[in-house]
């Protein structure tokens, strides 16, 4: 081959004296000392590596030893707790009981303490209402007062009506039938929703609970056609201080408009109030299984009577 090919030299066809002689004590597949021990850092090199080859690293999860020896005792006080609720409520119950039985043989008279200007009933939300059923009975309890105040403005505005506008399309009428309102209407929710709905809760009464949701849902109604002041032939629209008479005021007397657009408000109001009071009488109504006792008591009723009647025969 050519001298002058720059390939012709293998460095790797020598003969055997010209091979480069192996390190000495170097063997490059022995796993003991190596040719790093012949610049003096085999000993750090090995020393380190071994250190860390004999460390050992814990890769499993840690555990959390739960305490399990006082679950025992919490089952037993909870059960404890539970029984002293239910003798509370028993013992709650007996009471009851006896306050009737007192009240029926008349001898315990509450004082009368409502109102407080002329007492002539007596009203004590706190002494009287169980604690779960007095946020309820306060509700009504506003949505009476609020009644009061709105059936007074009403009376009010058809007195202005009358005065500013004068007789015309029945505003006498008008006002004695606001008049009616007040002198009817406020005794009669009295005694119609809101003493109903007192006693069920002092008694636990499911029909009593019954009876004021006819009546207050008839309230409710009143309220709404209040609020408005349909302009219908059987009914005498100035009567009530609703929102279609205070548009048609405004033609007349602005005074008189803005009077019976306030007391529209007051009659919405007191519609809103009141809905939400059902709401929650109707929610504690339920929760304590007034549905089930209700037809109970009226399958108890029926009964009785039936039996009232075969024996009169």
């Amino acid at each position: 081959m050519p001298r002058d090919n720059p390939f012709s030299d293998n460095p790797f066809n020598k003969s055997d004296g010209e091979k480069v002689p192996a390190a000495a004590g170097y063997d490059p597949y022995s796993t003991g000392a190596s040719a790093w021990g012949s610049n003096g850092h085999s000993e750090s090199t090995s020393s380190a590596w071994g250190a860390a080859g004999n460390k050992s690293y814990d890769t499993s999860p840690p555990v959390i030893s739960v305490d399990r020896s006082d679950e025992g005792n919490y089952t037993h006080r909870a059960e404890q707790l539970d029984l002293k609720e239910k003798e509370l409520r028993a013992k709650e119950a007996e009471l009851r009981k006896m306050e009737e039985g007192l009240r029926a043989t008349g001898a315990l008279r509450p004082e009368k303490n409502w109102p407080k200007c002329c007492p002539f009933v007596h009203h004590d939300i706190p002494g009287e209402i169980p604690a779960a059923e007095q946020g309820m009975v306060r509700c009504c309890y506003f949505a009476f007062l609020g009644f009061i105040v709105t059936v007074l403005f009403n009376l009010f505005g058809s007195l202005v009506a009358l005065c500013a506008m004068g007789q015309a399309s029945g505003r006498l009428p008008a006002f004695f039938l606001a008049a009616v309102y007040v002198s009817a209407g406020v005794p009669g929710a009295w005694i119609l929703w809101y003493m109903r709905v007192y006693n069920a809760a002092i008694k636990d009464r499911a029909f009593t609970y019954a009876i004021f949701f006819v009546f207050f849902c008839v309230h409710i109604i009143f309220c709404v056609w209040s609020a408005i002041s349909p302009p219908l032939p059987f009914s005498n629209d100035w009567s009530h201080t609703g929102f279609i008479c205070g548009i048609k005021a405004f033609g007349s007397n602005t005074f008189t408009g803005i009077i019976y657009i306030i007391g529209a408000a007051l009659w919405t109001l007191e519609t809103l109030w009141s809905i939400w009071c059902l709401k929650m009488v109707y929610s504690a109504f339920r929760g304590n299984g007034g549905d089930r006792r209700l037809k109970q008591e009226v399958a108890g009723a029926v009964a009785t009577q039936a039996a009232r009647g075969a024996v009169s025969r």
